[in-house]
């Protein structure tokens, strides 16, 4: 009888727990089909829009940067996977040996060509900016530029009033050395003697070229003559330099867009008066860079 009572029992408890299980699971299914509250689908809502501004961040940063204006050049060799070896002091022990250098001697141990920079040099620290320029801080720009035979690795160097000059050290399998013309931004012809036409043509002005959209006076015929807009930093606005579009010089400049600003070493003329009116002939690309092979 004892055993009976108890199977008994536990009969009833057994029944009792699928009882509850089943009010349990009946009540679940009634909850899940209630819809959610307010609070509720202001949370979800807020968790969907972290998603997609989280997606769009990713993909923006993903994105590949556009070239800084400032360092665009063209290369006119093909470019290879490595640079020359190197011997003697890195490109950047390079360029701070120069920059701490406090002499004419001292420089020129770091300069490429230094007879034909020296009287070059010698005015530009003398009576040009070089005389009151105080720099800030040395930057790389970029990997280095590594050509057939040779390599450049460039730098940007900040000025304490907020200017900068470009600093290249060319280098090959011998040696590196600055590009003293480049960091000088140095130009055959002073500007000022441009500007009010005393000097009539200029053999080796470093200018940033972009397209530009200026047709009058002697270049008004678009058809003939490309815009391109020139500045420079010892030039306090921008020019006009034109080029004929059937010329030999039009198509080395149509192997770059010039949709940002590009470096080129150029030989430039005046026709007529054109000076008066900020424009001048563009007679000569010598190279698709500040540095010259």
């Amino acid at each position: 009888m004892e055993i009976k009572y108890r199977a008994h029992r536990l009969g009833d408890r057994s029944g009792q727990r699928r009882s509850s299980k089943d009010t349990v699971e009946a009540n679940f299914g009634a909850k899940s089909q209630q819809p959610l509250n307010p609070l509720m689908r202001l949370l979800w809502g807020l968790w969907l829009l972290v998603l997609i501004l989280g997606g769009l961040l990713y993909y923006l940063i993903s994105q590949p940067k556009s070239p800084d204006p400032t360092t665009v050049e063209t290369v006119n060799q093909q470019q290879t996977a490595a640079a020359p070896k190197w011997q003697g002091p890195q490109p950047q022990q390079i360029a701070e040996r120069f920059l701490a250098a406090s002499t004419q001697e001292e420089r020129l141990r770091w300069v490429r060509e230094p007879m034909a920079v020296a009287a070059i040099m010698e005015r530009f620290y003398r009576d040009g900016p070089g005389a009151t320029e105080q720099q800030a801080d040395l930057k790389v720009v970029s990997d280095s530029v590594n050509t057939a035979g040779w390599a450049v690795q460039r730098f940007t160097v900040r000025m304490t009033d907020g200017s900068n000059r470009q600093l290249y050290v060319p280098f090959d399998e011998s040696c590196g050395q600055v590009d003293f013309k480049c960091y000088a931004a140095y130009c055959s012809e002073p500007w000022d003697k441009l500007l009010d036409g005393r000097v009539a043509e200029a053999e080796e002005m470093r200018v940033s070229l972009k397209l530009g959209d200026y047709y009058n006076y002697d270049f008004a015929d678009e058809k003939q003559w490309q815009c391109l807009a020139a500045t420079a930093p010892e030039l306090p606005e921008p020019i006009y330099l034109y080029v004929r579009r059937d010329s030999l010089t039009m198509k080395e400049i149509e192997t770059c867009s010039l949709t940002v600003p590009m470096r080129y070493t150029v030989a430039i003329e005046i026709q007529g008066e054109s000076y008066k009116r900020r424009q001048w002939l563009l007679s000569r690309v010598i190279c698709g860079s500040w540095v010259t092979p």
